[in-house]
């Protein structure tokens, strides 16, 4: 925001943008966003606040805008070799990583593709009638282009942390950079201050360090630009803590083992080994609040269920994320629900609620459940594998979950 890279992109979406394609577009850049940088926040707090911003401006619905933000960040987080969530799920179940991956797409490419016509269909009923650009729209376009100068290298900042994702290189440097890249561009290209970067980056950018003496802002560009900055984050650092202290006094106290006991009897068929390990993880993982925990728990618990039925240990992985990683964004108290309420300023329920548009986390799983009745895409294993594999997982029982 300080360095004018994302108001810029938000001005020519304006011109560029057919208001109909709005909702799928928004899905499909952050699909690429996500896959690339293997990771959803950095997708939805990039391309996501962007495609926010003018679905906001053309006056459309921010509710299934940021649904579509949300799926197409959480797509990417999923199928990415560089999402820690991609890597964690495989080592839960004892896995390779590109097992994983290949399992997934019997589930993610199905979800991707409902999503796609899903968010095609909304946009088509869109009817912006024959009066050009709302007025919030035009208001937005006018005070930004007073507020920044425009410039091709004002794209430096994104086509940096593209290319450090794709060579592979670490995430926390990679962003830092950015950021300080970001304050050069601000002070050299906008002439803003040195002092007002730094403030920015600790406390937040806020409209009035780079409006014009006298500017009076419309709040709609204020909503729109005051956001960010180190400080932000710390409510949702807290949260993560919290979640991970109180999991963990469940799982040493016996909690959670006692709360699965129902859901491991008689698990003798393909989809009911699948439908409680669905229900073992939605319900971790809005304790804990995040996915981390249901992987490595469910990953240890439901481990020989799913062979002792002929399912692979891919099958299990892929499991751990179509619940856990989709259902991260339905959970409020969470610290990705908590992310995207922070950074996109749409909540998760109630009028106006995205939770109901982000198609990931109920078409994946009832996929899943699907393809187990049905026998497909299992990895399935023969008589002589489950044995082999069950001995495996002997010896694998001495890992603590704690340890993890």
């Amino acid at each position: 925001m300080y360095s004018g890279t994302l108001p810029m992109i938000i001005y020519y979406g304006f011109e560029l943008i057919n208001p109909k394609y709005i909702y799928v577009s928004s899905f499909l850049v952050c699909c690429v966003m996500s896959v690339i940088t293997g990771s959803s926040w950095s997708a939805a707090g990039t391309a996501g606040v962007a495609c926010l911003a003018v679905a906001s401006g053309l006056g459309l619905s921010t509710a299934i805008t940021a649904g579509a933000v949300i799926a197409g960040s959480v797509f990417g987080d999923k199928i990415s070799p560089m999402s820690e969530t991609t890597n964690l799920a495989p080592a839960c179940a004892g896995t390779d990583l590109y097992a994983h991956i290949k399992s997934q797409l019997y589930t993610t490419i199905p979800a991707w593709i409902f999503a796609v016509i899903f968010y095609t269909i909304l946009g088509l009923g869109i009817d912006m009638g024959e009066g050009g650009l709302p007025e919030n729209a035009v208001i937005m376009m006018e005070q930004l282009g007073e507020m920044y100068e425009w410039n091709i290298l004002l794209l430096l900042p994104l086509v940096f942390i593209l290319v450090a994702a794709l060579t592979k290189k670490p995430v926390v440097p990679t962003l830092v950079l950015s950021a300080i890249l970001s304050g050069i561009l601000g002070i050299f290209i906008q002439g803003f201050s040195a002092s007002n970067a730094a403030l920015a980056m600790v406390n937040g950018f806020t409209a009035d360090m780079v409006a014009p003496e006298g500017m009076e802002i419309a709040p709609i560009v204020t909503t729109l630009l005051n956001r960010g900055g180190m400080k932000s984050m710390a409510g949702i650092v807290i949260i993560c803590y919290c979640g991970f202290s109180l999991t963990t006094i469940l799982i040493h106290a016996g909690f959670l083992d006692k709360a699965i006991e129902p859901l491991m009897r008689n698990l003798n068929s393909r989809w009911k080994t699948m439908l409680t390990a669905e229900i073992a993880i939605f319900g971790i993982h809005a304790i804990a609040g995040n996915s981390y925990v249901s992987s490595v728990f469910v990953g240890e618990t439901w481990r020989k269920p799913f062979i002792k039925n002929g399912m692979g240990r891919p099958c299990l992985s892929r499991t751990l994320e179509d619940v856990g990683t989709c259902v991260s964004c339905l959970f409020p108290w969470g610290n990705s629900g908590a992310f995207y309420y922070t950074t996109l300023g749409v909540a998760a329920y109630g009028a106006g609620g995205y939770a109901l548009y982000t198609v990931f986390p109920f078409v994946c799983p009832a996929v899943a459940l699907i393809l187990a009745i049905l026998g497909i895409g299992l990895s399935k294993l023969t008589p002589e594998q489950i044995e082999e594999e069950l001995k495996l997982a002997d010896k694998e029982e001495g890992i603590e979950i704690s340890a993890i």
